[in-house]
């Protein structure tokens, strides 16, 4: 045979990436999460493995190109899902009963003509002194 039946068997170190290429439909998420892209294009290009045709490195790359794909589909899909349930939780109606909150006259609050930060007595030293 021209390739390598330890390389691309369904135990082999390609073995998920020459699934995808042939039968996508049957991957399962756990295969697809598992497979590690960078690793399984190292086996690929390694130097190690015999010589092979270019219609296999074709369906081997084609493998890899699925795989991701699905990778990108899945987490498009995750991110897609916690978006909906945090604009779900934005328009959600609270389920704590309202509390009655009164509201006064804006010409009710005295509000000072000018502001000054030393009118206020924060009791800043007494503690400094106290803690010191």
């Amino acid at each position: 045979m021209f390739y390598s039946q330890l390389l691309l068997s369904n135990k082999g170190a390609l073995g998920i990436v020459w699934m995808a290429a042939h039968c996508h439909r049957r991957l399962k998420k756990d295969q697809v999460q598992q497979t590690n892209i960078s690793s399984s294009i190292d086996k690929i290009l390694d130097d190690e493995v015999p010589i092979v045709t270019h219609r296999i490195l074709a369906f081997l790359l084609l493998g890899v190109v699925r795989i991701y794909s699905k990778k990108v589909e899945y987490l498009f899909h995750d991110c897609n899902e916690i978006y909906n349930r945090l604009c779900g939780l934005k328009t959600g109606k609270s389920t704590r009963p309202s509390i009655g909150v009164s509201r006064t006259n804006y010409h009710s609050v005295t509000l000072p003509k000018r502001f000054e930060l030393d009118a206020f007595d924060l009791d800043l030293l007494e503690h400094q002194n106290s803690a010191g």
